[in-house]
């Protein structure tokens, strides 16, 4: 891999920074709720897994076109990866509920593969600092997540634009 691919999968597309900003103002709500109620309403979670679906079966698509499949394969392998090791039932990176795990994968759907890796990477230090003030409106069982998610995600695009300009 060169350094001009290493930097696209460092960088965003106008396309990306759009879908991004759409898919934030979801997620500003659904982490007010979350920090409320600790939960999001089910048709947060239906919209992320279209986004997810539909950039997926987009991917799959790109890769008959255009025949370049590695970052594709990569970025989804990541995704997947990612959530399966996260979700409450496996539990090895995180101990997350379905609708943050979704949460997830649509944000790392938006990305290039190297900002999915960084977003999934990032989550655990973030997490590690929110914790202690997450769990004030948390309960017992667990404490919100989606601020952590929305913050990651704020911090990949800050990332991102810092990479490009570099």
């Amino acid at each position: 891999m060169d350094i001009n691919s290493l930097m696209m999968q460092l960088s965003l597309t106008q396309f990306q920074l759009y879908a991004l900003s759409f898919l934030l103002g979801s997620f500003v709500v659904a982490t007010w709720s979350d920090l409320k109620h600790m939960s999001a309403q089910r048709e947060f979670l239906e919209i992320w897994l279209m986004i997810a679906f539909v950039l997926f079966a987009y991917d799959a698509y790109l890769i008959k076109e255009t025949g370049d499949y590695i970052p594709i394969i990569l970025k989804w392998a990541i995704i997947f990866i990612s959530a399966f090791i996260s979700h409450k039932n496996i539990g090895i990176y995180f101990h997350l509920a379905t609708g943050d795990v979704i949460a997830c994968m649509a944000a790392a759907a938006i990305l290039p593969a190297g900002l999915a890796f960084v977003f999934f990477f990032i989550l655990k230090p973030i997490d590690m600092m929110l914790k202690p003030v997450l769990k004030i409106t948390g309960s017992k069982r667990g404490y919100p997540f989606m601020p952590v998610i929305l913050v990651s995600i704020l911090a990949v695009i800050g990332f991102a634009v810092w990479v490009t300009k570099i």
